[in-house]
């Protein structure tokens, strides 16, 4: 065993790695341990044209296909992922988990025709304090997976709006209403983009940020993909 295995053994002995799901002690270098990574909720929509996901938008926004990864469920390992990835500064969580779904849905040719991945940005301000958009880290990982590019410098959040968490659904259009701008960087017409998010709960935001690139680029086609789907 080489000095940096030493080190590394070390330092596993004296902060141990854990499942992000249930903090159980891990026994290899993993996200999850066996029982949560069985357990995950994984959705089959990108299985299905028309889903529990793309019924948000119907009548909405014209989108071409949309998918959640994860089904969301309160008390479980999603809802702890998700908690750690937004608010406990692991950056990581949102690289793997858009490594894991991308290896679930490419199986299926999903992402074939996108050409470009943009997350659903933070304002600068709330950016700022939390240290990263957790979208932008889903996005990273997508990206990485399928060498599909991703950019944050075209869809920028120009309004601090509160959070969602405990609007109605009117109140969710109306907090991210006129709340994003599209820069002219790239021409995005007659281009494909996937637009990623964390969670959807009612989709007002993903709404949102879809209206304004179709505005500023009506031959744009766009799909969806979130890591997680709230219960309706």
């Amino acid at each position: 065993m080489n000095v940096s295995e030493q080190l590394i053994r070390l330092v596993n002995n004296i902060f141990p790695q854990t499942c992000e799901g249930c903090h159980n002690k891990l026994s290899h270098d993993n996200l999850l341990c066996t029982d949560c990574m069985y357990n995950l909720p994984i959705s089959d929509h990108h299985l299905i044209d028309e889903n529990k996901f793309t019924d948000h938008f119907l009548g909405r926004v014209s989108i071409e296909k949309g998918a959640a990864y994860l089904n969301f469920r309160k008390e479980g390992a999603v809802q702890e992922l998700l908690h750690n990835l937004k608010y406990g500064g692991k950056f990581f969580i949102g690289e793997m988990l858009g490594r894991m779904s991308a290896e679930h849905i490419t199986k299926e040719n999903y992402l074939d025709d996108i050409d470009l991945i943009i997350p659903v940005p933070l304002h600068k301000t709330k950016k700022s304090i939390r240290g990263y958009n957790q979208c932008e880290a889903f996005a990273k990982g997508l990206s990485t997976f399928t060498n599909i590019p991703y950019r944050i410098d075209v869809l920028l959040k120009i309004k601090n709006t509160s959070s969602q968490t405990s609007k109605t659904r009117i109140q969710r259009i109306n907090n991210v209403a006129e709340s994003f701008f599209v820069s002219d960087r790239i021409d995005l017409n007659q281009s494909h983009i996937l637009l990623v998010d964390d969670v959807v709960t009612t989709g007002a935001t993903l709404e949102s940020c879809a209206l304004s690139l179709k505005k500023k680029f009506p031959g744009l086609k766009i799909s969806m993909y979130t890591i997680a789907i709230a219960n309706s």
